[in-house]
């Protein structure tokens, strides 16, 4: 059987697989995992409803879903939300000193 491109949303099996089963993620939303595949293989159209529910669940925009955007929201990412405030809370003598050991950090990365 051949895709309808047109119905196939570029990441929201990354967004669900990021956070969950298609079991889960039908558990969540009250609906089958028959019905989230057909959505995910592009079979059937899947309602605008699906798309931001799924969004809203996974924590990402429906931007991200619809292949507008690249990134995935921040919400995704709970440890970068934390560091940030643990930064804006440091002195600025500690604050440069923090960007020194980020910059060896990336340095000693890129060299592996």
């Amino acid at each position: 059987m051949q895709n309808n491109n047109l119905y196939l949303y570029p990441n929201i099996i990354n967004a669900r697989k990021n956070k969950y089963t298609q079991c889960e993620l039908a558990e969540l939303m009250g609906i089958s995992q028959q019905e989230i595949s057909r959505y995910e293989k592009g079979t059937v159209k899947a309602p605008i409803n699906y798309i931001i529910d799924v969004a809203d669940i996974c924590g990402v925009s429906v931007d991200y879903i619809l292949g507008r955007e690249n990134r995935k929201t921040d919400n995704e990412d709970p440890d970068k939300e934390e560091v940030m405030k643990m930064y804006d809370r440091l002195t600025e003598k500690n604050k440069i000193r923090a960007a020194e050991r980020i910059r060896t950090l990336l340095s000693i990365q890129e060299e592996n």
